[in-house]
């Protein structure tokens, strides 16, 4: 009889240690492990798909079949699925526990609407599950995958990608706009090329952002997404600071009061402070475009927009300012935030991808037209993170100056006079003028933009 027993729990134990390791198994996967179905059209949208095809048999799977696992597989190389993964880590604590693919849909705009199914992804994570930094890496937009322009030779499309503004070969891609192109699609598509496409540099690429002598992790985004079928489509992500700071009050002996800012990041108690769904209610213009009719078209093309300007304290412009409404599930989420161009402050650029702003979400010259040119009314944007991924001060040895382009005043200031001698509408864009600090974030993200011809310059000048 006891032998009999042992044998029994004997058998048990190896059922019981065989579904371990198939739960363990099934549960290990990887972003492109061969039993998940990532849908490649999505992942590769903007690169080379000669690289990257998928096998004869690949069938993306339904959204609503994708386990935990696999939806964490596929952020990981597609932000865009962040608001479907439903980790309660991810979310403010009692509220909902990420969303499903209907909700990424737009609610205002019509059901036949070209572009309900347009939504935006705050993802907030600095660090992975793992405490691992990861590079800032943008990833622009291809004016060949935007919808606005199917109708446009793919041929120009293509050049038009890879061409920057001003030169030779793209000056003669718009004279020939004018000959393959009606009147109208012609004018319209020079207009979004002079008022958005001109704008743009290399996407920021960067290990780390920097703050005086301090380093962080970057990994925020904005990122732009488009819901088809059972596939999510990745336009772009553009690198953003979300809160970081508070404006605090002090009186001195004088009885004068003045301004500091102090640390109060959304995490922990003051995780509330962002909603994990808004939407886009207005958008706003810039005082450095001139808002003319076929801006007013594109528009009323997407449901509003307009070309008043919105001013902080009455002071600085919040270029193309679009204002962030938390939905009504959020009450105590922060109001009159919105997405813009960075401002306040130089230092800011060197700091996207990180935490930074009091309340908005910063982004760059190029992101924030493009953002406003793409988003139609009423998006939807879905805030996520983990609270102990938000944000992440690196420690580094010896000093500050090892981690910058520029190692003093001398340096940065010759890198501004060739930028301005030889590149001056890029050096507009990026505000660099001839004087100034060598750790200015915009002198330095407009090194990393024109290394390699800048190096080439030093070295022919030493010979």
């Amino acid at each position: 009889m006891k032998k009999s027993l042992f044998y029994r729990w004997l058998i048990f134990l190896c059922f019981f240690g065989i579904a371990a390791i198939y739960f363990s198994y099934s549960h290990s996967i990887s972003p492109l492990k061969n039993n998940v179905f990532c849908c490649y059209d999505t992942i590769y949208h903007n690169y080379d798909t000669s690289f990257y095809q998928p096998p004869p048999e690949y069938k993306p799977k339904p959204i609503a079949s994708l386990s935990l696992e696999e939806l964490w597989s596929y952020y990981l190389i597609n932000p865009c699925y962040l608001p479907l993964i439903k980790d309660s880590a991810l979310w403010e604590p009692g509220k909902n526990i990420g969303f499903d693919y209907a909700d990424l849909f737009n609610d205002s705009l019509p059901f036949d609407h070209n572009y309900r199914n347009r939504y935006l992804v705050g993802d907030f994570n600095v660090i992975d599950r793992n405490g691992n930094s990861n590079p800032l890496q943008e990833i622009y937009p291809h004016i060949k995958n935007l919808l606005e322009f199917n109708s446009t030779p793919i041929n120009i499309l293509r050049r038009l990608d890879s061409l920057k503004y001003g030169t030779k070969a793209y000056d003669s891609v718009l004279l020939e706009i004018d000959t393959v192109m009606s009147a109208e699609s012609a004018s319209i598509f020079k207009n979004f090329l002079l008022k958005v496409w001109s704008y743009k540099m290399l996407p920021i690429s960067r290990d780390y952002s920097f703050y005086w002598s301090s380093l962080f992790s970057a990994g925020q985004y904005v990122v732009l997404c488009e819901a088809c079928e059972d596939t999510l489509v990745m336009i772009g992500k553009f690198a953003t600071s979300a809160k970081r700071l508070n404006i605090g009050h002090r009186t001195n002996e004088a009885e004068l009061i003045s301004e500091y800012y102090y640390t109060d990041l959304p995490i922990g108690r003051y995780r509330n402070y962002y909603a994990g769904l808004n939407t886009i209610s207005s958008k706003h213009w810039e005082y450095g475009r001139f808002y003319n009719q076929l801006d007013k078209q594109r528009d009323e093309e997407l449901g509003g927009g307009h070309n008043r300007i919105v001013m902080y304290r009455n002071k600085v412009e919040l270029s193309n300012f679009m204002l962030l409404v938390p939905h009504p599930d959020y009450p105590k989420a922060m109001k009159n935030n919105g997405i813009h161009e960075v401002a306040l402050s130089d230092v800011a650029r060197g700091m996207l991808g990180t935490a930074n702003s009091v309340g908005c979400l910063r982004v760059s010259d190029f992101a924030a037209k493009f953002i406003r040119w793409w988003t139609p009314q009423d998006c939807k944007l879905f805030i996520a993170y983990n609270d102990t991924c938000y944000d992440n001060q690196i420690n580094y040895e010896g000093n500050i100056l090892d981690y910058l382009p520029f190692k003093n005043e001398e340096e940065g200031l010759a890198f501004r006079k060739w930028i301005n001698t030889f590149y001056p509408f890029y050096a507009k864009i990026l505000e660099i003028d001839e004087e100034g600090s060598y750790r200015n974030g915009y002198v330095i993200d407009g090194y990393y933009h024109f290394k390699d011809e800048y190096d080439k310059y030093l070295i022919g000048k030493s010979l």
